[in-house]
């Protein structure tokens, strides 16, 4: 039997909201009226601003390696620092977003990232640049703060299509950092890259703190913080190792350390939280099916995913001779690439609808086969530009579903006090996978030949990589419930919520 809980205090100082537009939510600092929907317009937001900054340098990397005189190992560091501080401080701010007001850490993230793109649109060295960079990093956490704020302030009915908002604004705000990016630095000087989002996320800093309801824990804790420096420092130096590997050799000795290296940290890990009584990560539940077939996903889909986005620019940019290139410019490569990020904007809002009518895992599954579709699409494509333009809308899609379902499901199973941790994990997970697709899609794209020009051999072992990751995950699809229920565990969310009295 299914109730509806309509009222009831959380605590003396919380009350659930209404179902209407706008609701009254009793906060410990001070009583004022709240819109659900602005709320969730401020987060997506902040989610949207990080990701274009995220990914708004990727096409100007040349021109900033010429400007500052940097080797191509320090403008490696340029993105690398990114995600190692994004993987050592997610699970971190995840877990301080438990037991902490989530709208204090997402204020302070936010003047983290906006410190970060200052000092990156001020530098005029690459120290300085990577110093912006690290800083930049964290705001990765960004997104697992959004799902845990969309936990605590959205009715049920609209926590997944919250959660597909944030999946869709991922896709958008990459999409309009590619082809901005290229737009902004042929009129500009390469530093506005970094001024017009500083402007932005200040923007959003403001409105953050001016709409965003305070967000308290429904438990109060303690942060692990000897687990979280074995869990960053696990992640952190498989992220190094996966980016030096092609230049290490995947077989050689010293990315064989970094692999033993991350084993042993992650293995102490698991050790200290399994014994502490108030762990970072709850192990325990990370071993329950939905949590560890949804961070599975998220590994096996950023491989996939950036293998693609990798391999698709190179496809195209080949000469037309050569029977499989289209012989395209970086300009036209962009906007090829563009409908990925459109097709997944449009798609992932749409998941809650389709889990509705077909359930959690034929959802996910549907994601997973668009995605082989596209690999096949690309096996396939000869050369033609629709073929290849269709691949890209089917893999923009397959994220879209995909990540949005999971993410869904991380939500609705993990316990309240254990989001922020949880939907962090999952993050972090997806960049080590997305790391690992681009370094070894990157190492067989460039093996057997002397020049930059990879081999439709090469691109064949890539895309038939990518069939079969997208097998694996939808086998691992098979092993989710058919419907995914919210958790029982931990207080309830800030909102009415449907409840199993079964």
């Amino acid at each position: 039997m299914i109730s509806e809980v309509q009222s009831g205090a959380i605590d003396g100082n919380h009350h659930h909201l209404s179902g209407g537009p706008e609701v009254t939510l009793s906060e410990r600092s001070q009583g004022r009226r709240v819109n659900p929907t602005l709320t969730l317009a401020v987060v997506v937001a902040s989610v949207f601003a990080y990701k274009g900054l995220e990914s708004i340098l990727s096409p100007a990397l040349p021109l900033i390696q010429e400007s500052l005189g940097a080797t191509e190992a320090q403008i490696a560091w340029v993105i690398t620092g990114v995600l190692l501080t994004g993987a050592v401080a997610t699970p971190l701010i995840g877990r301080l977003s438990d037991i902490r007001d989530k709208k204090s850490i997402l204020l302070a993230v936010l003047a983290i990232v906006a410190t970060g793109t200052a000092v990156s649109g001020l530098s005029n060295s690459i120290l300085m640049l990577t110093l912006g960079q690290l800083l930049q990093g964290v705001g990765l956490a960004v997104v697992p703060l959004a799902f845990g704020i969309i936990r605590d302030t959205q009715t049920e009915a609209r926590i997944k299509s919250g959660n597909g908002s944030v999946i869709a604004f991922i896709y958008a705000g990459t999409a309009f950092a590619l082809v901005g990016s290229g737009l902004l630095v042929s009129v500009l000087p390469w530093r506005w890259l970094f001024s017009v989002p500083f402007v932005i996320i200040t923007v959003i800093f403001v409105a953050a703190w001016r709409l965003v309801p305070s967000c308290p824990p429904a438990n109060h804790g303690r942060v692990d913080y000897t687990g979280a420096t074995f869990l960053g420092s696990g992640m952190a130096v498989i992220l190094v190792g996966i980016t030096k590997a092609p230049e290490w050799g995947w077989l050689s000795i010293e990315f064989g350390t970094t692999v033993l290296v991350c084993v042993a940290l992650l293995t102490t890990f698991v050790v200290l939280e399994l014994r502490s009584s108030e762990p970072l990560i709850d192990v325990r539940l990370l071993a329950t099916r939905p949590l560890a077939v949804s961070c599975l996903v998220y590994l096996l889909c950023g491989f996939a995913t950036n293998a693609l986005f990798l391999a698709v620019p190179m496809l195209v940019q080949q000469p037309t001779d050569t029977g499989f290139g289209l012989g395209a410019s970086e300009f036209t490569t962009s906007l090829l690439l563009l409908p990925l990020g459109l097709a997944g904007a449009v798609v992932a809002p749409l998941t809650g609808w389709l889990d509705l009518r077909v359930g959690g895992r034929t959802t996910m599954l549907t994601g997973v086969i668009l995605a082989g579709a596209s690999f096949v699409l690309l096996l396939t494509a000869n050369g033609h530009f629709l073929m290849v333009m269709g691949a890209t809308i089917l893999i923009g899609a397959s994220g879209g579903i995909t990540l949005t379902q999971a993410m869904n499901t991380v939500a609705l199973t993990s316990p309240v006090s254990r989001i922020g941790a949880f939907s962090g994990l999952a993050f972090v997970v997806k960049a080590v996978g997305g790391t690992l697709g681009v370094q070894l899609s990157g190492s067989i794209l460039t093996t057997g030949t002397s020049t930059a020009a990879p081999t439709w051999t090469s691109f064949t072992i890539v895309f038939v990589m990518g069939i079969v990751v997208t097998a694996l995950v939808a086998v691992s699809c098979l092993l989710l419930p058919r419907k995914v229920t919210t958790s029982a565990q931990g207080a309830e969310p800030l909102v009415p919520t449907r409840v199993s009295t079964d």
